[in-house]
């Protein structure tokens, strides 16, 4: 079969060479934005990357990808935003999948079909769902004894079936370049119900050899749990479940995978527990794309990641009891259109030790970077609770709620953030970023200082304040005292600064593969002998009791270090020249504009003496009530006794020369 390709890779933007295309294929988080696409042979399909980490685009049975079609490897990622053009002469019933989100056999997961010319399709039927097994059927698939690879033993396995893992062989072909003996394979699990486990948590290690995407790939397969394992140097995730009901990873280490640790997508009923991440450059911990959720994560330390978690779209989490350290930012549930089932909302986190999420030298993405310097970053999503955590030595914040731009402008709402212990926070122990939606509360966190000021007093929660996973329907409790505005537009523009930063290549650039190893990690009681327990009603089983979660205790070597950045209207300096700047444009330099405009007014109003004594009146009441209309409108129209060119280039001229500066640094900073 000969397949013609003709290719064209591309920047957003920058599209004028491209072939004609009959048909674009937007690569989302994690999906094709179309099941089935149909062109006429010699026809170009164009592969768009709209997420906000990579993909890529390949076929099953080997054809072409979108990595070998720009003259690179089968399994090269496209960038977001980046566009791969194919144009295909050959018909045909293309099955193709993203091999970061979906099996090779494209069965499930983030997959589609392409069909070229005028042949026969029917999409497949969906297959009956399986029984489900809740025990263990007594059997185990050893590795290396029974099994030479761990991919076989799971081919071979049945449901409820119990895959244990030993170390590798200590064989040349098992030898990895820093001396260790692991396993040089990527395992795909198509069978439910398994138990996946290692006898010895540090020494049974999967590795990627920074060639394959994925260490252990779960993919529609309901109740699969991975336990007492070490997966790292994977291109994209080290360990990942999509499409499942029922998931559980416990004891699991997860090191040096390029964009996630430990990962659920489009997944319900699940636990992560006694794990850890480090040096992912978009999160150490996920869950996404699901709603309810029904997810928790307890006793995992996250240190040296982009972010600690991220939760995009996932609602119905509860974050409690753990360790997020050392990352760029700490804990960031988010809302992206990239993903669907936004905004999130009904998220917990409670009890966790939460410090120094301002790392310079962990690897990041760039929008992660955007996060930078907080402990707890909500962005665009609602009826959050955190409380009682010890929130630590953070460049920005403590905890910061606000709004996040995507394809739409995401607002949050009846967010509660009650009985955190706070210190060391440059920016503000708490941020209400604006524009932000009714209902965000914050009461008894002990701040030194909030952003905008008095935070506590003018958006305080009452003693019966309602948010988080499981609550009942959200509730501030505030009271009778309310003020017109809570929120500050000043923390929003600095942070649209950290994305300047990273667009103007100011964002620190370290590599993934550089992230030091952890120590050996604690292993799973009981170790091979432990009760094998497939990953069905997780949640239900799991017995958190969110009253018996306290404050955790600060670690002896954890010194509070860092000092208070100088703020001028919430303005902030010190803290990267753009964040100063989109912050002085978009917030001081209107309200210096306004005091101008009125002084100017006002002054003028006070040496007139051919206004009648209501005209004055009526004028000077326009010009206090209504500053930005009103000054402008007397200046220009009022009869002003000022120069014309003065009162023109007052008006006229300085509000275009500010919406010149605010474009522009728009256009810099990315945002359009």
């Amino acid at each position: 079969m000969v397949l013609v390709l003709s290719v064209l890779a591309v920047l957003a933007g920058a599209c004028s060479s491209a072939p004609e295309v009959a048909s674009t294929i937007d690569m989302e988080d994690n999906f094709f934005d179309r099941e089935v696409t149909r062109i006429a042979e010699g026809e170009a399909v164009r592969f768009r990357n709209r997420g906000v980490v990579p993909h890529n685009a390949i076929d099953v049975d080997g054809a072409w990808s979108t990595g070998e079609a720009v003259g690179g490897e089968r399994f090269d990622l496209m960038e977001p935003e980046e566009e791969v053009v194919v144009t295909f002469d050959e018909p045909g019933v293309y099955r193709f999948y993203c091999s970061l989100h979906a099996p090779p056999d494209g069965a499930s997961g983030m997959a589609a079909t392409l069909v070229v010319g005028d042949v026969d399709f029917q999409a497949a039927a969906d297959d009956a769902p399986e029984e489900q097994v809740t025990e263990w059927t007594g059997v185990s698939r050893r590795v290396p004894q029974e099994h030479p690879t761990i991919q076989n033993a799971v081919d071979a396995a049945d449901p409820g079936d119990l895959v244990l893992i030993a170390p590798a062989p200590e064989t040349p072909e098992h030898l990895a370049d820093d001396g260790r003996y692991v396993y040089k394979e990527q395992v795909d699990i198509a069978t439910p119900y398994l138990t996946i486990r290692g006898t010895d948590r540090n020494a049974v290690i999967i590795d990627g050899e920074h060639e394959r995407p994925i260490g252990i790939n779960t993919v529609a397969a309901d109740g699969v749990a991975v336990e007492n394992l070490t997966v790292r140097n994977t291109t994209g995730n080290g360990i990942y479940w999509t499409e499942v009901r029922g998931y559980r990873g416990s004891y699991l280490t997860s090191i040096n995978n390029a964009i996630y640790g430990i990962y659920a997508f489009d997944s319900t009923d699940g636990l992560f527990e006694h794990s850890y991440a480090s040096g992912s450059k978009d999160a150490g911990f996920y869950v996404g794309q699901c709603d309810p959720c029904d997810a928790v994560l307890t006793d995992v330390i996250a240190e040296n990641n982009g972010m600690g978690y991220s939760g995009t779209n996932a609602s119905e989490v509860f974050i409690v009891d753990s360790v997020w350290r050392h990352n760029v930012s700490g804990i960031v549930p988010n809302t992206l259109d990239s993903q669907r089932l936004p905004p999130f909302g009904r998220v917990t986190i409670a009890g966790n030790l939460i410090h120094d999420n301002d790392s310079r030298e962990a690897p990041a993405l760039s929008l992660q970077w955007s996060a930078f310097g907080n402990g707890v970053l909500l962005t665009g999503g609602m009826d959050t609770l955190v409380t009682r955590n010890r929130i630590v030595n953070h460049e920005r914040s403590a905890v910061t709620v606000g709004p996040n731009l995507s394809r739409n402008f995401w607002m949050s709402g009846g967010n509660v953030v009650t009985d955190n212990v706070i210190e060391g926070s440059g920016y503000a122990d708490l941020v209400l970023a604006g524009p932000a939606l009714t209902g965000n509360c914050f009461d008894g966190n002990t701040p030194s200082r909030t952003v905008p000021g008095a935070l506590e007093t003018t958006a305080g929660c009452g003693p019966d304040a309602v948010a988080g996973a499981q609550a009942a329907p959200a509730d501030p409790d505030r009271g009778a005292f309310r003020t017109p505005s809570r929120y500050h537009l000043a923390p929003t523009l600095s942070f649209v600064g950290l994305v300047a930063e990273s667009e103007f290549g100011l964002q620190p650039v370290n590599d993934y593969r550089d992230t030091p190893h952890p120590p050996d990690q604690a292993p799973l009681p009981g170790g091979v002998d432990a009760p094998v327990v497939p990953a069905v009603e997780v949640f239900a089983g799991f017995g958190l009791d969110l009253d018996d979660i306290e404050v955790p205790d600060a670690p002896a070597e954890l010194v509070v270090d860092r000092a208070s950045a100088p703020l001028v209207a919430g303005v902030p300096f010190g803290m990267g020249g753009f964040s100063t700047l989109f912050a002085v444009l978009g917030w001081l330099a209107p309200f210096a504009l306004f005091v101008s405009w009125v002084a100017l007014a006002l002054l003028d109003l006070a040496r007139r003496d051919d206004l009648g004594v209501g005209a004055t009146v009526a004028w000077t009441a326009g010009v206090l009530v209504v500053p930005f209309l009103g000054a402008p409108a007397y200046l220009l129209a009022g009869g002003a006794s000022l120069p014309r060119w003065l009162r023109w280039v007052s008006v006229v001229g300085a509000t275009m020369v500010l919406g010149v500066l605010l474009g522009g640094a728009a256009v810099l900073g990315g945002l359009l």
